[in-house]
């Protein structure tokens, strides 16, 4: 079978999304299946066969809210190339109208792409266009969480029909981790010295990194040998959410006590799970099943997360979105962390495995 992947973004592998086509590129690559992936061209030299790049904007006409309009219009250009593809797996449902003519689509999100509840325009044209996909009957959708359901007015609650069919051709599919890969390790000597609380996430305003900085200011006091360290891209130094980060580490004194880390290569990251004393995932919107959070809890890493949308599907100790009542539980979570960590660990290895994720997404596939 020839599947397609519709994908804005996937090569470099920097965040979840890319990480998670990957794996799904294995899985199906396993299953004899070729695959193309029409992702946007990034604009570096990128040695992989599989890719077809869609052309960008000029960019004296970019504009990052018009940008992944722009792919949408290019994407109708391959219209030859993806009539040839048996299946096309479009990830997240925005793009579904360019390419809703094709007989066979799967949908994937990868969690609300949307503030709750919308405000910008940009947010509410998607949240339309998700609704009015859920309910056609020309395509199967595959969520990875149930707060999806719950914005399409299904009636479901956190953790409830995992790896089922909760309506007909929607299918609930966490995220899941590769147990052999992110486990025990012998982790990072640099990183371990800093007695690190990780934040594994780029520096985007719905990863709610300042949320962390806030929080971590409060923890911070009670554990005062430990360093907040965030893992993630940031693009550049004039990104509008790096320069605010910046203010409210200086603001609350704590420029000794944050550690911008970078992007790292995902092959790296089981050994930074694992040198870390506990992870948090601050997210304040946009996150389905966190890989990250998942990656963590299986390395055995006491992972503390916000509720906000598939969060409230995972094993993480949950805070809501307030820094007082994450560093509450940060703090609460701390000196029991080993324990945690083991118990997260567990279940992560009896339910949140490549193996189910893999048998579902066969059946999806088949069906």
């Amino acid at each position: 079978m020839k599947i397609g992947h519709i994908s804005y973004a996937y090569k470099p592998v920097i965040g979840g999304q890319e990480v998670y086509i990957s794996n799904l590129i294995e899985v199906l690559k396993d299953q004899g299946h070729s695959q193309r992936v029409y992702q946007s061209d990034v604009g570096i030299e990128i040695a992989s066969p599989e890719l077809v790049l869609i052309p960008k904007l000029p960019k004296i006409m970019r504009y990052k809210a018009t940008d992944i309009y722009a792919y949408n219009l290019f994407l109708l250009s391959k219209y030859k190339e993806l009539k040839k593809e048996d299946v096309l797996i479009v990830h997240y449902a925005f793009h579904y109208p360019v390419v809703s003519w094709h007989k066979n689509v799967i949908i994937v999100s990868h969690g609300v792409e949307w503030e709750v509840p919308p405000i910008r325009l940009n947010h509410k044209i998607r949240k339309i266009i998700a609704k009015i996909t859920y309910k056609s009957k020309h395509c199967k959708l595959v969520a990875n969480d149930t707060d999806y359901f719950r914005q399409m007015r299904v009636n479901i609650n956190p953790a409830r029909g995992v790896f089922e069919e909760i309506d007909k051709d929607r299918w609930f599919i966490p995220n899941c981790v590769d147990t052999s890969r992110f486990c025990e390790n012998e982790g990072l000597e640099k990183l371990k010295r800093l007695n690190p609380i990780l934040v594994p996430r780029n520096i985007v305003h719905r990863r709610g990194i300042d949320l962390a900085i806030k929080a971590f200011s409060l923890f911070v006091k009670k554990y005062p040998d430990t360093n907040l360290v965030i893992v993630g891209s940031y693009n550049n130094c004039l990104n509008p959410v790096y320069k605010n980060v910046c203010n409210i580490v200086k603001n609350l004194n704590l420029e000794k006590k944050i550690i911008f880390w970078g992007s790292a290569p995902w092959t790296e990251m089981p050994k930074i799970y694992y040198s870390s004393l506990m992870t948090v995932i601050p997210s304040i919107f946009g996150e389905g099943t966190s890989l990250s959070a998942l990656e963590s809890m299986a390395c055995g890493i006491t992972t503390v997360s916000t509720n906000v949308g598939g969060l409230a599907d995972l094993p993480c100790v949950l805070a809501s979105p307030d820094y007082k009542n994450l560093a509450e539980t940060m703090i609460e979570s701390f000196n029991d962390r080993k324990q945690i960590g083991q118990k997260q660990k567990d279940l992560v290895a009896k339910t949140y495995n490549h193996n189910n994720w893999k048998n579902t997404w066969i059946k999806v596939l088949l069906s």
